[in-house]
């Protein structure tokens, strides 16, 4: 990266700033932008939600971040920082978006993401979040006729939940929901997580070029499994985890499974699952700022002994006018885990 390029718009209109983070946390979770400029004028609660954007060099066509001033903070009155969410702002925290569902007024009969573009629409925030690109869950679901009070994220998160890609039947994957930027707006996308196993990855790292820093995190590993379907439940141990890595229990649900068999099965394979993703890294690197979550790596380094693809799930840069600092957060977990079952 050349100096000096960076740049920070409010309504189209560049503003100087000392710093600013962006951190992405993936998993449905709204990114958030933090930036700090001098103090020049009083009335600051006049940019609560304006768009801002950040290009991180100059003649960039998409900005990294896109989204929606919500605050700001005066910082000794001589500075001011303001904090801003992606488009998945407007869906989480405590005004998350929703609507009512009736007999006359519903998304009856739709698909997964004809029903998450008509929601958007039914709430007025078609003119903010864009549903262009949404295209559909992998294998396409349609929603259950929800009807009452509906919080859109939550409607969202019940067919993420329901649509698992079976495809590769010893890991099947999860769909998510991700950011896309047009150039002009932010779109919603249904993707289903990367399979980190037959991807082609999009860049190569390695200590020699472009690694910084490694920081590792040991997951806990579940060594007794009770899955439960529907009409049936079984139980799977692993004796020699458990006496490796202690006595740890999951519970989940999945009314696809009709059988013991079929729950015995699906409980192995999230062992194995989690066993091959028992280790979350976070690597510090110069290389990677427009990376994105989904998005596959492959890390190569003959001293550590980390080798081979892996999905981006999140990331922190920290950055001046003059200056960045990038981490990502990232792991080899096969998309087979609970988070998208009912956890017990």
């Amino acid at each position: 990266m050349t100096k000096d390029t960076s740049e920070i718009f409010i309504e189209g209109k560049s503003v100087e700033f000392t710093q600013a983070s962006i951190k992405e946390r993936g998993g449905s979770t709204a990114s958030e932008l933090n930036f700090t400029v001098p103090l020049g004028e009083s009335n600051y609660r006049k940019y609560w939600n304006k768009e801002v954007t950040v290009f991180f060099q100059s003649g960039d066509g998409i900005p990294i971040f896109r989204g929606r001033i919500i605050n700001t903070t005066i910082n000794a009155n001589v500075s001011v920082t303001f904090r801003a969410l992606n488009v998945l702002g407007f869906l989480t925290g405590h005004q998350r978006a929703r609507v009512t569902l009736d007999e006359d007024r519903n998304i009856d009969g739709l698909s997964a993401g004809a029903s998450i573009v008509k929601l958007i629409r039914m709430a007025k925030l078609d003119n903010i979040i864009g549903t262009d690109y949404i295209g559909e869950t992998t294998p396409v679901i349609k929603n259950n006729n929800p009807r009452g009070i509906v919080v859109i994220l939550e409607e969202i998160n019940s067919y993420i939940k329901k649509s698992i890609d079976l495809t590769n039947e010893n890991y099947p994957r999860q769909n998510i929901i991700v950011v896309k930027d047009d150039g002009s707006k932010s779109q919603l996308r249904l993707e289903a997580r990367a399979d980190i196993d037959n991807a082609t990855p999009i860049k190569i790292y390695s200590y020699n070029t472009n690694i910084i820093s490694f920081g590792v995190v040991q997951r806990h590993l579940p060594t007794t499994i009770v899955v439960r379907g529907k009409g049936a439940n079984a139980t799977f141990t692993h004796d020699s985890a458990t006496t490796a890595y202690g006595d740890n229990f999951l519970e989940v649900s999945n009314d696809e499974l009709k059988s013991k068999a079929e729950c015995m099965d699906f409980a192995q394979k999230i062992f194995r699952a989690n066993l091959k993703s028992k280790y979350e890294y976070t690597m510090a690197t110069f290389e990677g700022v427009y990376l994105q979550e989904n998005d596959v790596i492959y890390i190569k380094d003959n001293e550590t002994g980390i080798d081979g693809n892996f999905r981006i799930i999140g990331k922190t840069i920290t950055f001046s006018p003059s200056t960045f600092k990038l981490q990502l957060t990232i792991n080899k977990r096969p998309p087979i885990l609970s988070e998208f079952f009912k956890i017990k």
